[in-house]
């Protein structure tokens, strides 16, 4: 898909999105403040959420291999902190790493506690709330992605595009 046509069509994509997505009757995850992040991010805990951000179409997720994701759990805040100060060993791979939104879910994979990570960018003044939805896009390209962090390692681990970053 071209760029320019990508763009045209996101925010429709996005607004379907969240048509879609089931409203919450529970208050919203919080936002994760970090020092220094040009993206935003998200620590998602809400069960159906976390099961519909596993859900992806364009990339393999943990969450696609029946019986691997045993339970969720909800990352402390110094996790989350890890997580973030660890972005930039992923610059290698994705360009402008800090830039992308973010929405954290913390699951149990192997008996370990780890963080899936589902990167994409909104635009400006989205009425999507990624602390109640999930944000799926199929397609995207390396604009969307997702990552594996096992706090205990301080590594991340199954980086996954939606699609081949441009120029490959």
């Amino acid at each position: 898909m071209n760029r320019s046509l990508f763009r045209a069509l996101l925010p429709l994509a996005l607004a379907t999105l969240a048509a879609a997505c089931t409203p919450a009757n529970t208050r919203p995850g919080a936002t994760v403040p970090t020092a220094v992040k040009t993206g935003q991010s998200w620590v998602v805990t809400r069960p159906l959420v976390v099961a519909q951000v596993l859900d992806t179409c364009s990339r393999p997720s943990p969450g696609q291999t029946p019986g691997r994701v045993t339970g969720y759990w909800a990352p402390s805040r110094q996790q989350i902190e890890l997580l973030e100060s660890r972005l930039p060993t992923l610059e290698a791979q994705v360009p402008n790493v800090t830039d992308f939104d973010r929405q954290y879910v913390g699951i149990e994979v192997d008996g370990r506690k780890v963080i899936y990570l589902n990167a994409f960018r909104l635009p400006d003044h989205s009425e999507v709330d990624p602390a109640r939805e999930a944000i799926r896009v199929c397609d995207g390209g390396a604009m969307f992605w997702g990552a594996v962090f096992d706090p205990a390692t301080g590594t991340f681990s199954e980086l996954q595009f939606n699609g081949p970053p441009v120029g490959r």
